[in-house]
């Protein structure tokens, strides 16, 4: 008996505890639970935008005019080069060359350049007198000056290298005296300037009266020379010549 009775006092201690645990979990079951309520989140606010904010355009009134649009400007058409004006001599300046030429042949076979006769030197039993002609002292300037009116080969057949006709002496220029005079036969000359299809070329044309000497210098005939001038390298000069009187 004396051990029975430690044994119902445990069990009757164990029997008062076990009301207040079930009232616990009942109260607890009770509650809404923790994982079905759903949590209250809060938006974060939109992060600024790159994009340019949309401006709506204003429909135009029914009572607005047409709207004037700019026409797109024009590019200048393009306009072609003339081509170069000739720039060679004019009648003139053919005319002017044609005269120094005919003066220059002139020193040759008609009459020599203008001396000093007071001025000679002997060479060889040739007597020379001194030219006395302005900006022609030698045979380089003589030389040079007629490079500027005949082409080379008409140039050596007037001034040859080994010729006698004129030679400088001491450097300075003298000329033999002498000269076969006009042609009796030839009279009054007209002279024109012709122009072909070469822009560096002028074609000088000379119509010479003939005469019969017998027939007291009456006029029997014309005769026609051409005499070309033309631009070689840089310069224009006659590439042939003659006198026609």
């Amino acid at each position: 008996m004396k051990r029975m009775i430690p044994l119902l006092m445990a069990l009757f201690l164990l029997s008062g505890c076990a009301g207040p645990v079930e009232e616990v979990q009942t109260a607890a079951s009770a509650l809404p639970s923790a994982a079905a309520t759903p949590e209250v989140q809060q938006s974060a606010p939109p992060a600024p935008s790159d994009s340019p904010a949309v401006v709506s355009t204003p429909e135009p009134t029914p009572d607005a005019g047409p709207v004037d649009t700019p026409e797109p400007a024009l590019s200048p058409e393009p306009v072609e080069s003339a081509p170069a004006a000739d720039e060679g001599p004019n009648d003139e300046e053919v005319l002017g060359a044609y005269r120094a030429a005919v003066e220059a042949f002139w020193w040759f076979q008609v009459e020599p350049l203008p001396f000093d006769r007071e001025d000679s030197q002997e060479v060889d039993g040739v007597t020379y007198y001194r030219v006395d002609y302005p900006g022609i002292d030698s045979t380089v300037t003589l030389r040079g000056y007629l490079k500027g009116l005949f082409s080379d080969d008409l140039v050596e057949e007037l001034l040859p290298y080994d010729g006698t006709q004129y030679v400088d002496i001491d450097g300075v220029l003298y000329g033999q005296d002498g000269g076969r005079g006009a042609d009796a036969t030839r009279g009054a000359e007209t002279v024109q300037v012709l122009r072909d299809d070469n822009p560096n070329r002028r074609i000088v044309r000379v119509s010479v009266e003939e005469l019969d000497p017998e027939q007291n210098g009456a006029v029997v005939g014309t005769l026609t020379f051409d005499f070309p001038y033309e631009k070689v390298g840089e310069k224009w000069i006659f590439t042939d010549f003659s006198l026609v009187r």
